[in-house]
Protein backbone atom coordinates (compact mmCIF):
# COMPACT_ATOMS: atom_id res chain seq x y z
CA UNK A 1 0.00 0.00 0.00
CA UNK A 2 1.20 3.70 -1.05
CA UNK A 3 2.66 5.13 2.24
CA UNK A 4 0.96 8.33 1.82
CA UNK A 5 -2.75 6.73 1.46
CA UNK A 6 -1.82 4.84 4.36
CA UNK A 7 -0.90 7.96 6.29
CA UNK A 8 -4.52 9.10 5.21
CA UNK A 9 -6.18 6.17 6.57
CA UNK A 10 -4.28 6.44 9.65
CA UNK A 11 -5.17 10.10 9.39
CA UNK A 12 -8.96 9.67 8.78
CA UNK A 13 -9.27 7.04 11.59
CA UNK A 14 -7.77 9.12 14.79
CA UNK A 15 -10.07 12.16 13.07
CA UNK A 16 -13.58 9.80 13.50
CA UNK A 17 -11.96 8.29 16.68
CA UNK A 18 -11.78 12.22 18.15
CA UNK A 19 -15.06 12.99 16.71
CA UNK A 20 -16.47 10.37 18.45
CA UNK A 21 -15.59 10.58 21.74
CA UNK A 22 -16.19 14.22 21.96
CA UNK A 23 -19.71 13.19 21.15
CA UNK A 24 -21.51 13.34 24.49
CA UNK A 25 -22.79 9.88 26.16
CA UNK A 26 -26.32 11.95 26.12
CA UNK A 27 -26.83 11.61 22.68
CA UNK A 28 -28.40 7.91 23.77
CA UNK A 29 -30.81 9.80 25.06
CA UNK A 30 -32.53 11.16 21.54
CA UNK A 31 -35.98 11.87 22.50
CA UNK A 32 -36.51 15.80 23.52
CA UNK A 33 -39.39 15.90 26.84
CA UNK A 34 -40.82 18.97 26.96
CA UNK A 35 -43.96 20.44 28.49
CA UNK A 36 -47.02 18.17 27.37
CA UNK A 37 -44.82 15.17 27.08
CA UNK A 38 -46.01 12.30 29.18
CA UNK A 39 -44.73 8.32 29.27
CA UNK A 40 -42.45 6.11 31.03
CA UNK A 41 -39.12 8.72 29.96
CA UNK A 42 -40.73 11.20 31.85
CA UNK A 43 -41.36 8.95 35.17
CA UNK A 44 -37.58 8.63 35.08
CA UNK A 45 -37.04 11.77 34.18
CA UNK A 46 -38.57 13.15 37.12
CA UNK A 47 -37.54 10.53 39.42
CA UNK A 48 -34.32 11.41 38.91
CA UNK A 49 -35.25 15.12 39.44
CA UNK A 50 -36.54 14.35 42.70
CA UNK A 51 -33.75 12.31 43.53
CA UNK A 52 -31.62 15.47 43.47
CA UNK A 53 -33.44 17.97 45.11
CA UNK A 54 -34.75 19.70 42.04
CA UNK A 55 -38.67 18.92 41.83
CA UNK A 56 -41.04 20.05 43.76
CA UNK A 57 -43.40 17.60 44.26
CA UNK A 58 -43.51 14.58 46.22
CA UNK A 59 -43.85 11.82 43.28
CA UNK A 60 -43.00 11.40 39.70
CA UNK A 61 -46.31 12.14 37.72
CA UNK A 62 -45.40 10.48 34.02
CA UNK A 63 -46.46 14.13 32.81
CA UNK A 64 -44.30 16.79 31.59
CA UNK A 65 -45.86 19.70 33.35
CA UNK A 66 -45.24 23.25 34.69
CA UNK A 67 -42.95 22.06 37.78
CA UNK A 68 -41.43 19.60 35.80
CA UNK A 69 -40.04 22.30 33.37
CA UNK A 70 -39.35 24.50 36.54
CA UNK A 71 -37.22 21.76 38.27
CA UNK A 72 -36.01 20.79 34.80
CA UNK A 73 -34.78 24.90 34.36
CA UNK A 74 -32.90 24.43 37.86
CA UNK A 75 -31.04 21.60 37.07
CA UNK A 76 -29.59 23.12 33.68
CA UNK A 77 -28.91 26.52 35.38
CA UNK A 78 -26.50 25.00 38.35
CA UNK A 79 -25.29 22.31 35.77
CA UNK A 80 -23.88 25.04 33.25
CA UNK A 81 -26.21 23.91 30.40
CA UNK A 82 -28.58 26.19 28.44
CA UNK A 83 -32.05 26.81 30.29
CA UNK A 84 -34.33 26.45 28.18
CA UNK A 85 -36.81 23.87 30.57
CA UNK A 86 -36.22 21.46 27.74
CA UNK A 87 -35.18 17.96 29.08
CA UNK A 88 -32.79 17.03 25.69
CA UNK A 89 -30.05 14.68 25.03
CA UNK A 90 -27.39 16.79 26.84
CA UNK A 91 -29.92 17.72 29.59
CA UNK A 92 -30.97 14.28 30.03
CA UNK A 93 -26.70 12.62 29.55
CA UNK A 94 -25.85 15.22 32.36
CA UNK A 95 -28.54 14.33 34.71
CA UNK A 96 -27.95 10.54 34.65
CA UNK A 97 -24.51 10.83 35.16
CA UNK A 98 -22.45 10.69 37.70
CA UNK A 99 -21.19 14.35 37.65
CA UNK A 100 -24.62 15.55 37.86
CA UNK A 101 -24.36 18.45 40.51
CA UNK A 102 -27.61 17.92 43.06
CA UNK A 103 -29.36 20.39 45.21
CA UNK A 104 -29.77 18.30 48.51
CA UNK A 105 -27.70 18.88 51.24
CA UNK A 106 -26.91 16.17 53.45
CA UNK A 107 -24.21 14.31 55.53
CA UNK A 108 -21.12 15.22 53.97
CA UNK A 109 -22.00 17.82 52.05
CA UNK A 110 -19.86 20.81 52.00
CA UNK A 111 -19.90 24.45 51.39
CA UNK A 112 -21.45 28.05 51.25
CA UNK A 113 -25.12 26.37 51.62
CA UNK A 114 -24.24 24.54 54.21
CA UNK A 115 -23.04 27.41 56.68
CA UNK A 116 -25.98 29.47 55.37
CA UNK A 117 -28.66 27.13 56.00
CA UNK A 118 -26.64 25.78 59.93
CA UNK A 119 -26.95 29.86 60.49
CA UNK A 120 -30.36 30.14 60.02
CA UNK A 121 -30.94 26.79 62.02
CA UNK A 122 -29.59 28.35 64.68
CA UNK A 123 -31.47 31.53 64.50
CA UNK A 124 -34.24 29.28 65.05
CA UNK A 125 -32.97 27.25 68.01
CA UNK A 126 -32.53 24.10 66.53
CA UNK A 127 -28.38 24.33 65.89
CA UNK A 128 -26.21 24.60 68.88
CA UNK A 129 -22.96 24.96 66.65
CA UNK A 130 -21.21 26.69 64.30
CA UNK A 131 -21.12 27.56 60.94
CA UNK A 132 -18.49 25.37 59.87
CA UNK A 133 -20.48 24.56 56.76
CA UNK A 134 -19.89 20.88 57.10
CA UNK A 135 -22.93 19.16 57.03
CA UNK A 136 -21.76 16.64 59.59
CA UNK A 137 -24.30 14.27 61.78
CA UNK A 138 -25.00 17.53 64.67
CA UNK A 139 -26.59 19.74 61.64
CA UNK A 140 -28.42 16.79 60.56
CA UNK A 141 -29.81 16.30 64.02
CA UNK A 142 -30.39 19.99 63.40
CA UNK A 143 -32.80 19.54 60.45
CA UNK A 144 -34.67 16.59 61.50
CA UNK A 145 -35.89 18.80 64.84
CA UNK A 146 -36.43 21.64 62.56
CA UNK A 147 -38.31 19.25 59.93
CA UNK A 148 -40.43 17.57 63.08
CA UNK A 149 -41.60 21.09 64.19
CA UNK A 150 -42.67 22.25 60.67
CA UNK A 151 -44.86 18.92 60.01
CA UNK A 152 -42.43 18.47 57.16
CA UNK A 153 -40.89 15.05 56.09
CA UNK A 154 -38.38 13.99 58.86
CA UNK A 155 -35.54 12.49 57.30
CA UNK A 156 -32.40 14.59 57.79
CA UNK A 157 -32.03 15.80 54.38
CA UNK A 158 -32.17 19.53 53.54
CA UNK A 159 -33.76 19.45 50.37
CA UNK A 160 -35.40 22.76 48.28
CA UNK A 161 -38.83 22.09 50.49
CA UNK A 162 -37.39 22.17 53.81
CA UNK A 163 -34.74 24.71 53.05
CA UNK A 164 -37.54 27.07 51.48
CA UNK A 165 -39.28 26.79 54.78
CA UNK A 166 -36.68 27.60 56.68
CA UNK A 167 -36.05 31.08 55.07
CA UNK A 168 -39.52 31.93 55.38
CA UNK A 169 -41.23 33.78 57.55
CA UNK A 170 -44.00 30.81 58.84
CA UNK A 171 -40.64 28.97 60.09
CA UNK A 172 -41.36 27.31 63.57
CA UNK A 173 -38.80 27.74 66.24
CA UNK A 174 -37.50 24.17 66.95
CA UNK A 175 -36.23 23.02 70.46
CA UNK A 176 -32.73 22.50 70.87
CA UNK A 177 -32.89 20.04 73.73
CA UNK A 178 -32.54 17.32 70.79
CA UNK A 179 -30.27 18.56 68.82
CA UNK A 180 -27.49 19.19 71.54
CA UNK A 181 -27.82 15.87 73.44
CA UNK A 182 -27.42 14.07 69.71
CA UNK A 183 -24.50 16.35 69.00
CA UNK A 184 -23.30 14.98 72.59
CA UNK A 185 -23.64 11.80 71.43
CA UNK A 186 -21.79 12.58 68.13
CA UNK A 187 -18.97 13.37 70.17
CA UNK A 188 -18.09 9.35 71.65
CA UNK A 189 -19.33 8.11 67.83
CA UNK A 190 -16.71 10.01 66.15
CA UNK A 191 -14.13 9.06 68.55
CA UNK A 192 -14.58 5.30 68.33
CA UNK A 193 -14.60 5.35 64.50
CA UNK A 194 -10.81 6.25 65.57
CA UNK A 195 -10.54 3.04 67.15
CA UNK A 196 -6.80 1.10 66.38
CA UNK A 197 -5.16 4.60 65.01
CA UNK A 198 -1.91 5.54 66.27
CA UNK A 199 -1.36 7.61 69.21
CA UNK A 200 1.27 10.39 68.11
CA UNK A 201 1.93 12.98 70.52
CA UNK A 202 0.34 16.13 69.39
CA UNK A 203 -1.75 14.44 66.96
CA UNK A 204 -4.98 15.96 65.89
CA UNK A 205 -6.09 13.65 63.26
CA UNK A 206 -7.62 12.18 61.03
CA UNK A 207 -4.78 9.58 61.27
CA UNK A 208 -2.88 10.13 64.57
CA UNK A 209 -4.15 11.25 67.66
CA UNK A 210 -3.44 12.14 71.58
CA UNK A 211 -5.74 12.01 73.89
CA UNK A 212 -6.66 15.62 73.96
CA UNK A 213 -5.86 15.64 70.48
CA UNK A 214 -8.82 13.11 69.97
CA UNK A 215 -11.38 14.84 71.73
CA UNK A 216 -10.46 17.89 69.44
CA UNK A 217 -11.06 16.43 66.46
CA UNK A 218 -14.29 14.25 67.42
CA UNK A 219 -15.58 17.88 68.81
CA UNK A 220 -15.17 20.03 65.87
CA UNK A 221 -16.32 17.21 63.96
CA UNK A 222 -19.61 17.25 65.68
CA UNK A 223 -20.16 20.73 65.23
CA UNK A 224 -18.80 22.32 68.34
CA UNK A 225 -16.17 25.72 67.81
CA UNK A 226 -13.66 24.46 70.24
CA UNK A 227 -9.58 25.36 70.61
CA UNK A 228 -7.36 22.95 70.21
CA UNK A 229 -6.35 22.56 74.29
CA UNK A 230 -4.41 20.12 76.79
CA UNK A 231 -6.57 17.74 78.88
CA UNK A 232 -5.93 20.08 81.65
CA UNK A 233 -7.07 23.17 80.06
CA UNK A 234 -10.27 21.06 78.78
CA UNK A 235 -11.07 20.16 82.62
CA UNK A 236 -10.78 23.91 83.63
CA UNK A 237 -13.39 25.29 80.60
CA UNK A 238 -16.00 25.92 83.71
CA UNK A 239 -19.04 26.78 80.81
CA UNK A 240 -19.52 22.62 80.69
CA UNK A 241 -21.28 21.05 83.33
CA UNK A 242 -18.83 19.88 85.65
CA UNK A 243 -19.99 16.06 86.77
CA UNK A 244 -18.03 14.31 89.88
CA UNK A 245 -20.42 11.13 90.25
CA UNK A 246 -19.46 8.40 87.49
CA UNK A 247 -22.67 7.29 87.93
CA UNK A 248 -24.13 10.62 85.96
CA UNK A 249 -22.31 10.20 83.24
CA UNK A 250 -23.47 10.39 79.72
CA UNK A 251 -22.37 9.75 76.32
CA UNK A 252 -19.94 12.33 75.10
CA UNK A 253 -18.96 13.43 78.34
CA UNK A 254 -15.39 14.01 78.43
CA UNK A 255 -13.30 12.30 81.51
CA UNK A 256 -9.88 13.30 82.87
CA UNK A 257 -7.76 11.58 85.01
CA UNK A 258 -4.45 12.10 87.03
CA UNK A 259 -1.88 9.28 87.16
CA UNK A 260 -0.54 7.65 90.26
CA UNK A 261 2.43 9.67 90.71
CA UNK A 262 0.73 13.50 90.22
CA UNK A 263 -2.14 15.25 91.58
CA UNK A 264 -1.83 17.07 87.90
CA UNK A 265 -4.41 16.04 85.07
CA UNK A 266 -2.53 14.68 82.37
CA UNK A 267 -4.66 12.16 80.72
CA UNK A 268 -8.36 12.18 78.88
CA UNK A 269 -10.96 10.60 77.44
CA UNK A 270 -14.68 10.28 76.05
CA UNK A 271 -17.81 8.37 77.95
CA UNK A 272 -19.23 5.70 75.47
CA UNK A 273 -21.78 4.23 78.07
CA UNK A 274 -22.01 1.25 79.35
CA UNK A 275 -19.30 2.24 82.09
CA UNK A 276 -16.43 2.46 78.87
CA UNK A 277 -14.72 5.18 77.34
CA UNK A 278 -12.90 5.59 74.34
CA UNK A 279 -8.87 7.54 74.87
CA UNK A 280 -5.31 7.78 72.82
CA UNK A 281 -3.39 5.87 75.11
CA UNK A 282 0.27 6.45 74.93
CA UNK A 283 1.14 3.07 76.95
CA UNK A 284 -1.27 1.20 74.27
CA UNK A 285 0.37 3.46 71.53
CA UNK A 286 -2.70 3.65 69.81
CA UNK A 287 -7.07 4.92 70.24
CA UNK A 288 -9.14 2.03 72.57
CA UNK A 289 -11.27 1.75 74.65
CA UNK A 290 -11.51 1.12 78.42
CA UNK A 291 -13.93 0.42 81.35
CA UNK A 292 -13.71 3.55 83.89
CA UNK A 293 -14.63 0.30 86.24
CA UNK A 294 -10.98 -0.83 85.80
CA UNK A 295 -9.10 -0.05 89.65
CA UNK A 296 -6.45 2.40 87.95
CA UNK A 297 -9.11 4.62 86.02
CA UNK A 298 -11.58 4.10 88.97
CA UNK A 299 -8.83 5.25 91.38
CA UNK A 300 -7.43 8.13 89.16
CA UNK A 301 -10.15 9.59 87.79
CA UNK A 302 -10.70 13.54 88.73
CA UNK A 303 -14.04 14.93 87.03
CA UNK A 304 -15.93 15.01 84.26
CA UNK A 305 -17.53 18.00 81.80
CA UNK A 306 -20.42 17.54 79.41
CA UNK A 307 -20.15 19.41 76.28
CA UNK A 308 -22.75 22.41 75.51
Amino acid sequence: MNKRYFRLIVLAICVLTILFAAIPTAMAFGQNLSLGSRGDDVTALQQKLLSLGYLDYPNATGYYGQLTKTAVVRFQSNNDLSADGIAGPLTQGRLYSSSAKSLLLRVGSYGEAVQTLQLRLKELGCFNGTGTGYYGPVTHAAVISFQQANGLSADGIAGPITRNKAFSKEAVNAPSQSATSFANTAIADIALAQIDKPYVLGGNGPDVYDCSGLAYYAMTKAGFNVQRYSASAYSDVSSWAQITDTGSLQKGDLLFFRSDSSSYIGHMGIYTGDRQFVHASSGQSKVMVSSIDNVYWQRNFVLARRVG
